[in-house]
């Protein structure tokens, strides 16, 4: 079926990349995510109405209540063409988890952090 093979496609997917970063490669990754998802979430700590709802330590995922709501977050980044995170406010009130990873520039985590700052 579809599924088989697109589980196999991925598990060949990863295997490459993990195989082409070696573990050196691999622990430079993790420390990637780690630091950039914490400028992330320092940054847009400090914006008005923005605040981590969480204090507990994370990796690269994090929590944020928001002053509005996550969906006209979504959209006004969405506009801006800058991916949001996923709304979660039907568990926390005005809460979105943003994710930040090895991929995601210097640059994109400050625009996102300005887009959100004006709202």
């Amino acid at each position: 079926s579809n599924i088989c093979t697109s589980e196999a496609l991925m598990t060949l997917a990863a295997a490459v990349y993990l195989g082409a970063l070696g573990k050196r490669g691999l622990k430079q990754v993790a420390e990637l995510c780690y630091h950039k998802a914490h400028y992330a979430a320092e940054a847009i700590g400090k914006l008005k109405g923005y605040s981590l709802a969480f204090q507990q330590p994370f990796f690269k995922e994090f929590v944020i209540r928001c002053p509005v709501a996550p969906h006209q977050i979504n959209q006004a980044l969405f506009k801006e063409r800058t991916i949001g995170g996923l709304d979660i406010s039907h568990m926390i009130d005005n809460s979105m988890l943003l994710c930040v990873t090895e991929m995601n520039t210097k640059q994109e985590i400050d625009k996102l952090v300005e887009i959100l700052g004006k709202l």
